[in-house]
């Protein structure tokens, strides 16, 4: 059986912090989509494993809708665009609002575990 955490890793923690703060400074000019493409490696280096056991469903939830796409294949068949770059790629802007909000309200749960 897998190590169940009672509150996620700092790491976790730290790495949303970044992430949420790019965010929040692109959503006011209009460019979310833009941001998420340039943020997008985060979705891919906070893994699941490292959210608490009552936030694990929630992050795994996320990484779905923004690995939904699958990757970007050429003609010859090799990637071109990983999956979460090619999800986000056909986002409408409603979309990339409503997974940054979901970005945003799983932050707070973390940072509700550390205070």
């Amino acid at each position: 059986m897998p190590n169940v955490m009672q509150k996620s890793n700092i790491y976790a923690y730290t790495e949303l912090t970044k992430l949420v703060n790019e965010l929040k400074a692109s959503s006011a000019k209009g460019k979310l989509k833009e941001k998420l493409m340039s943020q997008y490696a985060y979705f891919n280096i906070i893994e699941p494993r490292y959210f608490s056991e009552t936030l694990l469903g929630e992050w795994e939830s996320i990484l779905g809708l923004i690995k939904h796409k699958g990757a970007k294949l050429d003609e010859e068949g090799k990637v071109v665009a990983n999956e979460v770059r090619n999800t986000i790629d056909h986002l409408t802007d409603r979309e990339c609002q409503v997974l940054v909000d979901k970005v945003y309200a799983i932050y707070d749960k973390v940072k509700a575990e550390y205070v």
